[in-house]
């Protein structure tokens, strides 16, 4: 499992900077145009992504309560049980990341390889944990 995340962080990686790149996102900008247009605002989709599989929006995933591990005891996902976890790692994240009515399963195991990345983007920017991708 060790190596099925630490891969997995490389490939979020990957995942976040190609779309960024794609988009249009990195380097230069656009062009004169009206001075009265508002700011656009700035969408980071893969932590959408993760945001809609985490509150079981996304169809096609499972609607799970998630938990973390905090004194011994499996908890809901809030902020102040999550902050246990910052500046730890992806890897750290996902080995504590439990279903809440299935408290025997994590939630590695019920996620796809890509869902579960999504969710970490997401768990680590929303609460700002600033997770590394090795150990």
């Amino acid at each position: 499992m060790r190596n099925l995340i630490l891969n997995s962080a490389v490939a979020l990686t990957v995942l976040v900077s190609g779309h960024a790149f794609a988009s249009g996102s990195y380097g230069g900008g656009g062009g004169g145009g009206s001075f009265n247009a508002p700011p656009q605002r700035q969408v980071d989709p893969v932590y959408e992504q993760g945001k809609a599989i985490f509150r079981g929006r996304k169809s096609g995933e499972p609607s799970i309560n998630y938990c973390v591990v905090k004194d011994g005891e499996k908890v809901p996902v809030k902020r102040a049980s999550i902050k246990a976890y910052k500046k730890t790692s992806y890897e750290e994240l996902a080995r504590n990341l439990y279903n809440c009515d299935n408290p025997e399963s994590l939630v590695a195991q019920e996620l796809t390889r890509d869902s579960l990345l999504y969710v970490l983007y997401y768990l680590n920017k929303r609460h700002r944990l600033n997770l590394k991708g090795n150990s």
